[in-house]
C-alpha cells in the first residue's frame, strides 16, 4: 500500500457507541498509554458514525486533518496506536479505507489483560495506578444490611505465588466477581493443548483467566478446539503472550469466516439437533447461543448478537444459561428485534442485582414480570385479571425443532 494521501476516502463503522463508563475507561486507562491525540482521533471517528446504522458517510482524509488540526502523517501514527491497543481495525481496498471502531474493555478486563495493566503502570507510575483503580472500585455493601458477594471472587481468583497481583475484580462494569464456569460445555482441553506448538506458547502463560476466555469464546461462537488453537496463535503479541483483546476479536473473525464458508458451500439443510430437550428449563440449559439465535432469526446469526452474548457473560457476569433466557425474553418483548448491547447491559445488570443466577430462577422471574405487565393492563381497563402466567412464547422456538 502506498503512503496515505489526503485525497484517500474512508468510512467508519462500529459495533456501538460508548457509554459513560466506557468514556471513563478510555480517559483514565487507555488515554495515558495512547496519548491525547490518538484519544481524540478515536472520539472523532466514533462520532462520525450514524447512530442508527453505525456507518458513516464517505470522508476524505483531508477532512480528518481539518477536524483534528494535525498533519496526516501524525494522524496515521495515532491510528497505529489505536490499532495496536485494540480500539480500531483498518481495512483497505483500492483507495478506500474502512475504520472499524471497537468498544473499550471494561475496567476489570483492561487490568486483567496483564499487558495493558503493565503499560499503564509504566506510563503513570504504580502510585497513580492504584489511585485510579479506586475510582472504578465498587463500594462494598454494609455487611449488616446486605449480603457480601466478594467472597465468590476470592474463591475463583486465588492468590498467585511469586507474582505481583494486579488483577482487580470489584471494578465498575456490573461484572460478576468470579469467572463464569461453563460446566455444561464440553471443551476438550487435552486436544486443544496438544495442538498448540510448544515452541510458540509456554503452558504457564495460559492463565486461568485466559483458559476461561478460550472456553467462553468457543461456547459463544461455536468454535471447536482446533479453531480456537488458530485463534489463540493469531492473538499472540511480539513476546508470544496472549492478548485477550485480540483473542476475542479473532474469535469473531473466525466465526464470520466459518459462516461465510458454510453459506457458500450450503447444499442441504442443516440437520436438526435431536438432543435438545423440549422441556423449557432443559432447553435453555442445553441450547447454545448460536442455536437459539438461529431459531429466533430464521437461521441467521450475526456477529454483533453473539458479541452481546459474550459481553453479557464476561462483563455483566450472567450465567450462560441465564443469558439464553434473557435473549429469548427480550426478543419476545421486542417483537423479534434484538436491541443493542446498551439495552442488554441495563437489563442484565438488573437481573444480576436480583440474583438471577439459574434458568429456574430466570423463568420464575420472567413469569413475575409478565404477571406485573398483565396486571398493569388490567388496571388500565382489562376485565379479567389473570391469576397466573404461562410462558408460551418458547413454544414457537421449540416447535421448529420437531
Amino acid at each position: 500500500m502506498e503512503t496515505l494521501r489526503r485525497s484517500d476516502i474512508f468510512i467508519v463503522s462500529g459495533e456501538g457507541f460508548c457509554s459513560s463508563i466506557d468514556y471513563q475507561v478510555l480517559t483514565l486507562l487507555y488515554q495515558p498509554i495512547i496519548g491525547d491525540s490518538a484519544f481524540t482521533l478515536y472520539l472523532i471517528l466514533m462520532n462520525l458514525m450514524d447512530r442508527q446504522s453505525l456507518i458513516s458517510e464517505e470522508y476524505f482524509h483531508s477532512d480528518l486533518e481539518s477536524l483534528l488540526n494535525r498533519k496526516l502523517e501524525l494522524i496515521e501514527q495515532d491510528r497505529y496506536k489505536l490499532e495496536a491497543i485494540g480500539l480500531l481495525v483498518t481495512f483497505f481496498a483500492g483507495d478506500n479505507f474502512t475504520y472499524e471502531i471497537k468498544l473499550p474493555l471494561s475496567a476489570r478486563g483492561f487490568i486483567n489483560d496483564g499487558i495493558l495493566g503493565q503499560y499503564l503502570i509504566s506510563s503513570i507510575t504504580k502510585k497513580r495506578f492504584k489511585k485510579i483503580l479506586k475510582i472504578f472500585k465498587i463500594n462494598r455493601p454494609n455487611k449488616k444490611q446486605k449480603y457480601n458477594i466478594s467472597k465468590a471472587f476470592n474463591e475463583v481468583f486465588p492468590a498467585i505465588n511469586n507474582q505481583e497481583n494486579i488483577y482487580e475484580g470489584n471494578l465498575i462494569s456490573g461484572e460478576k466477581n468470579r469467572l463464569i464456569s461453563l460446566s455444561k460445555y464440553d471443551f476438550n482441553w487435552r486436544l486443544f493443548i496438544d495442538s498448540l506448538p510448544s515452541d510458540l506458547i509456554q503452558m504457564d502463560s495460559l492463565t486461568e483467566a485466559i483458559k476461561r476466555k478460550v472456553e467462553s469464546l468457543s461456547y459463544v461462537y461455536g468454535l471447536d478446539e482446533l479453531q480456537m488453537k488458530d485463534v489463540l496463535i493469531k492473538s499472540l503479541d511480539e513476546f508470544n503472550n496472549v492478548n485477550i483483546v485480540n483473542l476475542s476479536r479473532n474469535a469473531r473473525y473466525e466465526f464470520e469466516s466459518d459462516t461465510q464458508t458454510s453459506n457458500e458451500n450450503k447444499t442441504i439443510e442443516k440437520p436438526i439437533d435431536k438432543n435438545i430437550s423440549k422441556d423449557p428449563v432443559e432447553f435453555f440449559k442445553t441450547v447454545s447461543p448460536i442455536q437459539l439465535l438461529e431459531e429466533m432469526g430464521e437461521g441467521m446469526v450475526s456477529t454483533a448478537d453473539l458479541r452481546i452474548v459474550e459481553r453479557l457473560i464476561d462483563e455483566v457476569g450472567l450465567d450462560p444459561t441465564v443469558v439464553n433466557v434473557l435473549l429469548a425474553y427480550v426478543a419476545k418483548t421486542k417483537d423479534g428485534v434484538l436491541p443493542g448491547y446498551a439495552y442488554f447491559q441495563k437489563v442484565g445488570n438488573s437481573w444480576k442485582r436480583n440474583q438471577i443466577n439459574s434458568v429456574e430462577i430466570a423463568m420464575d422471574y420472567v413469569k413475575h414480570l409478565s404477571l406485573m405487565r398483565n396486571n398493569k393492563k388490567y388496571n388500565q381497563g382489562k376485565t379479567n385479571k389473570p391469576n397466573d402466567v404461562e410462558i408460551d412464547w418458547l413454544d414457537e422456538y421449540i416447535k421448529n425443532m420437531d
